[in-house]
């Protein structure tokens, strides 16, 4: 039998990739701390379906004891951590989300090597510069922000793509995932361990939390749907800035795909960008149009407002990974809306 260990196991995309690879036939380990709000719902529904949850903080890991080495696994996929860009400048202390994202990939890194199985890092696009992207010029059509040409290395008009820069500043959170992915990368080749880095763009879909630090797309329209106050913020205050959204079932797809390839050793890219693409970018006011169109109307108020690393247009060019893969989106950005307003518990 095929066996996948996922960390962060009981969050969203954690839960989304263990009910995939399960549906595949796998047998499904993991760990969690059950810290974050619904962690305690998903892991109830986890056990149900019969996947093993080790109850642990990977950012405290004293040993390996409680794993059993004669378990072989197919891979093992790193979930586990803060995900929101604001961390580090919120209640979640600097110093906490540091210790949290940074010792939990390498306890991650040791489980991997001791069960000798290939490594799947879940990291993101916030691992890019933001001084660089402020330089980007953008005009304003069909309510979004377009970008206009530009002659900056590494991006395009469907994107940022994997040679964009990464210096600082790339926020708390962003600098804990590019550390991240260092720490990924050396480890993996002095241990020999087969492995992929996949930047993901914004992961969307049923079973978030409504909250705005996991997720845009699920607070905007849980807020609308419970005729909750909403503002655009900041860059004219007209919600014009624009992120593209992913569904964590395409990249579970994805991920299967990239599991063939290791076991392979067909591999020799290791970092790509992991996205719905410029097809599935969206601005605010767009998704607030479709609101509007699919549940009622609401007036949304304004304030100016600069939020430490906030930017005005973040797209990834997915291009690289869907040629290297064959891989193919499938959930595009309007099914993504319908699966959050429809189909959340």
């Amino acid at each position: 039998m095929k066996r996948i260990f996922i960390t962060g196991i009981c969050g969203f995309l954690g839960s989304h990739l263990s009910y995939y690879f399960n549906s595949l036939g796998y047998k499904v380990y993991g760990a969690d701390n059950l810290s974050r709000k619904g962690s305690e719902k998903n892991y109830k529904l986890l056990k149900k379906k019969g996947i093993k949850i080790y109850k642990i903080d990977l950012s405290n890991l004293k040993n390996l004891d409680f794993l059993k080495k004669n378990i072989k696994f197919t891979a093992l996929i790193h979930c586990a951590a803060l995900t929101s860009v604001m961390d580090g400048a919120n209640n979640n202390s600097t110093e906490f989300i540091y210790k949290n994202n940074i010792i939990s990939t390498l306890s991650s890194l040791k489980i991997s090597n001791f069960f000798k199985t290939k490594f799947i890092f879940i990291s993101s696009s916030r691992v890019y510069s933001i001084s660089e992207i402020d330089k980007l010029k953008f005009k304003i059509a069909n309510n979004k922000f377009k970008l206009k040409k530009t002659k900056l290395k590494g991006i395009s008009q469907k994107g940022i793509n994997e040679n964009f820069s990464t210096t600082n500043p790339l926020s708390f959170y962003g600098s804990t995932k590019l550390i991240c992915e260092n720490i990924v990368q050396e480890y993996c080749l002095f241990n020999k361990i087969p492995y992929v880095i996949n930047r993901c763009g914004l992961l969307s879909g049923k079973g978030q939390l409504y909250k705005n630090d996991q997720g845009i797309i699920s607070y905007w329209i849980n807020s609308w749907k419970k005729k909750k106050k909403l503002e655009y913020i900041d860059f004219g205050s007209k919600g014009y800035q624009v992120r593209d959204c992913l569904h964590p079932l395409d990249l579970g797809n994805l991920i299967k795909k990239q599991i063939s390839f290791l076991n392979k050793n067909k591999l020799k890219v290791k970092i790509f960008n992991v996205s719905g693409g410029i097809e599935s970018s969206f601005s605010l006011k767009e998704l607030s149009t479709w609101c509007e169109k699919n549940l009622c109307f609401k007036k949304i108020g304004r304030r100016k407002k600069i939020r430490p690393f906030d930017l005005k247009w973040i797209v990834l060019d997915n291009f690289l990974v869907r040629k290297v893969f064959k891989w193919k989106v499938k959930f595009k950005k309007y099914q993504i809306f319908q699966d959050i307003t429809f189909n959340n518990d």
